[in-house]
């Protein structure tokens, strides 16, 4: 046997059998994460993180609860390096106040099992959804969704992976802007495991934007602590109560208020030009008429000379 296949082998052997998982929340949920190992790079077991999405769940404050399956997904197409590949995804993680991105689950999440949980505890409606975003019917009602994307295998070459990807971010994107309401719930990993080469300690401590998901969002240092990011849209807003006034009173304001005084200087300002229009005739006309005497005085005299 060649010695390199059967170090090779060896590797394989060895190798972490693992996939990513990401989960965000529009709506702050206090204490997610203190279920799972930290940091983040730490192995995480398939219970730990299952109950971590039940923690979120219990609240029920989505909805709607995305939950995404691609299968051959991993954790680097999800790194720093491969984050163009998800712009819209990107975008609805910045607007979360609740994020967990796990590079390495050490087995697969049971998406039957969840989505199930999620029905019961919110009474939700349950919807798949394959590849096309038409399968999500226009919402008529108020009640919560767990839709369910069942996307295709990750190819294992590129362009065709990358292509993959992107077209599974914008399948995101299309589904979201469906939604009546802002408040979502997103879970991406995989229903396949894939093989995770062994990484130096020392590696994960000094580069771990490497290695985590998303590490620029999940590390951004306003998430250093639990905040709720869209207070804007929880805030409760005291109700303005206009008190009783009486009809007659009304009336009568209103009649001081349309009432005209000729000596009111802001009432000239507003009307400057048609007093200006006014003036200019009068004027006109006192000047008219002020010749038509002269010219009449004139001619009388005129006549008594001859007179």
């Amino acid at each position: 046997m060649n010695p390199a296949y059967f170090v090779f082998l060896i590797q394989l052997a060895y190798a972490l059998q693992a996939a990513p998982v990401l989960l965000a929340s529009h709506k702050l949920v206090p204490g997610l994460k203190k279920d799972i190992q930290t940091p983040n790079t730490k192995t995480q077991r398939p219970e730990d993180v299952t109950h971590m999405i039940k923690r979120l769940v219990t609240e029920c404050s989505s909805d709607v609860y995305l939950l995404v399956n691609a299968p051959g997904l991993t954790q680097a197409d999800m790194t720093d390096f491969n984050k163009n590949n998800w712009p819209q995804l990107q975008k609805y993680l910045h607007m979360s106040s609740s994020v967990a991105a796990l590079p390495w689950m050490e087995g697969t999440l049971d998406y039957d099992h969840l989505s199930e949980y999620i029905v019961q505890t919110c009474k939700a409606q349950a919807i798949v959804v394959h590849s096309n975003e038409e399968e999500v019917e226009t919402y008529i009602d108020t009640r919560k969704r767990v839709i369910r994307i069942e996307a295709d295998p990750i190819p294992g070459i590129q362009p065709a992976r990358d292509e993959a990807v992107r077209n599974l971010d914008d399948l995101i994107r299309k589904i979201l802007r469906k939604l009546p309401s802002p408040h979502y719930t997103i879970l991406v990993s995989s229903s396949e495991v894939s093989s995770a080469h062994p990484i130096p300690e020392i590696a994960l401590e000094s580069t771990p934007e490497h290695f985590e998901i998303f590490y620029d969002i999940v590390n951004d240092p306003s998430r250093e602590s639990e905040q709720e990011r869209n207070n804007y849209m929880y805030a409760d807003v005291e109700p303005i109560w206009k008190e009783y006034e009486d009809p007659t009173e009304l009336y009568l304001q209103r009649r001081r208020k349309d009432e005209i005084h000729f000596f009111d200087s802001a009432l000239w300002k507003k009307k400057e030009k048609v007093v200006i229009t006014l003036m200019l005739i009068i004027v006109s006309l006192f000047v008219f008429n002020l010749v038509s005497v002269g010219r009449w005085l004139k001619n009388r005299a005129t006549k008594d000379k001859i007179l």
